[in-house]
């Protein structure tokens, strides 16, 4: 999955630069994450990630895995 590809095609669609995607994206992956509603926590707990926080390189692959695998969203 080229996930570079991803953020220049969101920024294509909507008339920005793939910069501009990206940063929008951290800023809302942050404000998720930041979430003290035990349930989202858990939600959060299922994606893997490395460092301190989530970085759209290790949302969209999940994500994209809970798409073509409808039963794991459900778990």
């Amino acid at each position: 999955m080229d996930i570079d590809k991803i953020i220049k095609q969101v920024a294509r669609v909507h008339n920005t630069i793939a910069e501009e995607v990206y940063a929008e994206m951290q800023i809302a992956l942050d404000a998720a994450f930041q979430s003290k509603d035990p349930e989202v926590q858990k939600e959060w707990a299922k994606i893997p990630f490395k460092g301190d926080h989530p970085i759209p390189e290790d949302v969209i692959p999940y994500l994209v895995g809970q798409l073509k695998n409808p039963q794991a969203a459900v778990s």
